[in-house]
């Protein structure tokens, strides 16, 4: 089974204080039998093009292996974002744009979060919203506008909810058709919801942190899940809705 970590950071977190290298997120794929990682910049300190230049330098290293993910500050000006936007999308060819609620200091409502939307309908790309602590800007609720505006572009609740708002992540997920659930560091009977409620097909696997990969996946392997489930978890969902 071709297993897919559909969250994975490199960089030194500023809230943690969590730094993952190359040779962290390598070790961790061999470790564990993850054939790809979809990789993106912590919430960080550093300057986030220069993190992104060396996530693409990964992925031209270990082709079909990793694949690249951006984050850019939605406080930067339009321009801007656009522009380092297009170099992650177009140039580099990155899968995903992500919101960090909490790391970007803004809710997902701020009309300034609007070019992040738009950047993912023009280059057919999900956004990755990180959901949970981080309040109030972390509310899975606050993902429903803009999936109801924006009803051709995937949305994905990253931490869907990060165990205390597992219910909330639930219910946005049954209200909007085009979210996705990704439920790391959540309880398993949250995850036995998440199923039932949305349907598998809608459920991804990824781990946030490399400690967190044997974890996440234990998970899902005590949920006695068919081997025809857990492929559709680990492979199949992530490999459609990046278009892997």
């Amino acid at each position: 089974m071709k297993i897919i970590d559909t969250h994975v950071h490199l960089g030194k977190s500023k809230f943690s204080g969590v730094e993952t290298s190359e040779e962290d997120i390598l070790d961790s794929m061999v470790l564990y039998n993850i054939h790809s990682c979809l990789v993106m910049p912590q919430p960080t300190l550093d300057a986030i093009p220069s993190v992104h230049e060396e996530i693409f330098k990964l992925t031209q290293k270990y082709p079909n292996q990793i694949f690249g993910m951006a984050s850019v500050d939605p406080w930067v000006s339009d321009d801007e974002y656009n522009n380092q936007i297009t170099v992650c999308l177009k140039e580099y060819g990155f899968k995903a744009i992500k919101l960090h609620p909490m790391g970007h200091n803004i809710s997902p409502l701020s009309p300034l979060c609007n070019k992040i939307y738009e950047a993912a309908r023009q280059f057919r790309v999900p956004v990755l919203v990180h959901t949970g602590i981080g309040n109030p800007f972390s509310l899975p609720a606050l993902v429903m506008e803009p999936a109801k505006r924006y009803p051709d572009v995937t949305f994905v609740l990253c931490h869907a909810g990060f165990a205390v708002y597992t219910d909330e992540a639930i219910v946005a997920a049954k209200l909007c058709e085009n979210i996705i659930l990704e439920p790391s560091w959540c309880p398993t009977y949250t995850v036995s919801k998440m199923i039932e409620a949305a349907g598998i097909e809608r459920i991804i696997m990824g781990s946030d942190h490399i400690s967190n990969v044997p974890v996440e996946l234990a998970k899902f392997h005590s949920l006695k899940l068919s081997d025809t489930q857990l492929e559709q978890i680990f492979h199949h969902n992530p490999r459609t809705l990046f278009r892997l």
